[in-house]
This record gives C-alpha cells, sequence and structure tokens, in this order.
C-alpha cells in the first residue's frame, strides 16, 4: 500500500468524483483511477460500485473513508513532530571539571552558553584534576577543565589562566601593612592551616613549618569545605585567587599579602583530544571568558 492511493481515495470521496480530484492533486484522471484500483487490490475489497459511467461508495469504501484519512493525518502528524525533533535536537557535551572549580564562574559560564546556545546541552562531572586524563580516555567526558595539564601526548592541554596562591583568613583581623609581620605571625598563632585540598601547597608546607614552627594544620580536602570553614572563622588557607577573589572583594573574608617567601602559580587547563564542530563553540566561550578576566 502506498501514501499516493490513500491520497487519491481520499480526494476522490472529498471531490464527489476523480476529474476533480485529479485537478487537486495535480495528476491525470487515469492515475486515480489506477491508484484506487491498485488501492483495492491491496486490501482486498471493493470500495466503488461501478454501474457503467456511475461510481458509488460501498459500505466498505465509506468506513474505509474515515480510516484512510486518519492514516494520512497520522503521517502527516508524524513527518512533523520528526521535523520539529530535527530542528530542536539538541547536542549533548559532557563536561569534567575540578571541584575547586565548583564555587568560581565557570558553572555560570557553562550555564550562560546554553542560554545562547540552546541547541546544546551541558552534563557537568565534578572529578579530580588527577582522574581527568583517565575519563576522557574513555570518552566519558568530552573536554575537562582542571588545575595542571595532561600526562597523555594524546590529549591535548591549552592553559587558561596562571593564579596566584593567597593565603584567605577570617573577617575582623586587621591586614593593614604597618602590622602585616606581626599580624602574620598572630595569625599562625591564632588559626589552624587546612591543607590537604591542594597538591601544589604541598610543595611549601615544610618553608611554612620553618618560619612557623607552632603552626597547626587541619587537612581537609576539598577547597569548597575549606572556604566555608574560613568563613565561618575556624581557620585559614592558601588558594589560587581565581577561586577566592571575588568572596573576598564581597567581604566573606580577608586576603593577606603573604610575602615571607614566593608562592606557586596554580595554572588552569582545559583539555580534550581534539578540536571539533562539537565542542568548537564551547571552547570558544570558555576561551574568551578567561581572556577577559585575566
Amino acid at each position: 500500500m502506498e501514501i499516493k492511493w490513500l491520497k487519491s481515495f481520499v480526494t476522490a470521496v472529498e471531490c464527489g468524483n476523480f476529474r476533480l480530484a485529479a485537478e487537486k492533486l495535480y495528476i491525470s484522471q487515469p492515475s486515480i483511477t489506477v491508484h484506487i484500483h491498485q488501492l483495492e487490490e491491496s486490501l482486498q475489497i471493493s470500495l466503488y460500485e461501478r454501474n457503467h459511467t456511475q461510481l458509488t461508495l460501498t459500505d466498505e469504501g465509506q468506513y474505509y473513508y474515515y480510516l484512510a484519512k486518519d492514516i494520512l493525518k497520522k503521517i502527516e502528524d508524524s513527518k512533523r513532530k520528526l521535523s520539529l525533533y530535527s530542528v530542536q535536537k539538541r547536542t549533548l557535551l559532557k563536561v569534567a571539571i575540578s571541584p575547586i572549580l565548583v564555587e568560581t564562574n565557570l558553572p555560570n559560564i557553562l550555564f550562560q552558553f546554553t542560554l545562547r546556545n540552546p541547541n546544546f546541552e551541558i552534563q557537568i562531572i565534578v572529578e579530580d584534576s588527577k582522574y581527568m586524563d583517565e575519563i576522557i580516555l574513555k570518552d566519558e567526558v568530552n573536554l575537562a577543565i582542571g588545575i595542571g595539564t595532561s600526562k597523555q601526548t594524546i590529549i591535548h592541554s591549552e592553559k587558561l589562566c596562571s593564579s596566584p596562591m593567597q593565603l584567605i583568613y577570617p573577617k575582623g583581623q586587621d591586614s593593614s601593612t604597618s602590622k602585616r609581620l606581626i599580624q602574620l605571625e598572630d595569625l599562625f598563632e591564632r588559626y589552624p592551616l587546612f591543607t590537604g585540598h591542594l597538591d601544589e601547597a604541598v610543595s611549601f608546607e615544610a618553608q611554612l613549618e620553618l618560619h612557623f614552627p607552632t603552626m597547626r594544620k587541619m587537612n581537609i580536602s576539598q577547597s569548597y569545605i575549606v572556604k566555608q570553614f574560613v568563613k565561618d572563622g575556624l581557620g585559614m588557607a592558601f588558594l589560587p585567587n581565581f577561586i577566592v577573589y571575588q568572596e573576598a572583594k564581597n567581604g566573606l573574608y580577608n586576603i593577606f599579602h603573604f610575602d615571607r617567601f614566593l608562592l606557586p602559580t596554580i595554572d588552569l587547563y582545559i583539555r580534550h583530544i581534539k578540536e571539533n564542530e562539537k565542542i568548537t563553540p564551547l571552547l570558544e566561550t570558555i576561551r574568551n571568558s578567561y581572556n577577559s578576566i585575566k
């Protein structure tokens, strides 16, 4: 059974004769006759009674008219829905981000991208930077953003920014230049130092212990918990500037301009196997966003 047979039959019934049906469908009248005959053979039932030049719908023909009309409507509906689906179909991008980036502006960058590009859908996966190569190679994510470069030659690493380390401590402590040395000693006497949330901080902990022998440490693995504890007045911590500057600006904690010795910088990288049409729009958005805040 072909759609054109159904169209010829339904149109012939609605027009009342084959000639008008042929004109409406822009085909020849013999074509209408052939289509209806083929439809009858397919159904193995007569749709018309034929008395010389007179054609009258049989009871079966009258009943089948409504069925055929419904079939054509469903076909058109399915074509419309498929077309709509094709237009609205979204490209799913899986993005891994380091836990340290959860409370930065990165989630908002990703959110704003989806608003401007409704054909994209983003799934965020929070993963430690040291496991990002593994999930990229397993094709579990399209790209990953975290601290440090990839150790795999097949994975492309692109630096987004370098951020100095900052010492943050609770509000209410004097941070004036004239009292800086005294205050630094006082801070290490007053507060424990949160550690364990950033591998890069391990490199200078020994130096800190030489300068501040009475230093107390408290190991906390998640940076967002560290920041909250500092806000609550429970301790202090070294964190990259890019994850603390906004909250410090908003007065949620203080930044001490540590200059006892040179602190390391933290490099933020975006990693992916290769750039392609699927991820290029998002890559460009992330690059532009970080370029604007450098």
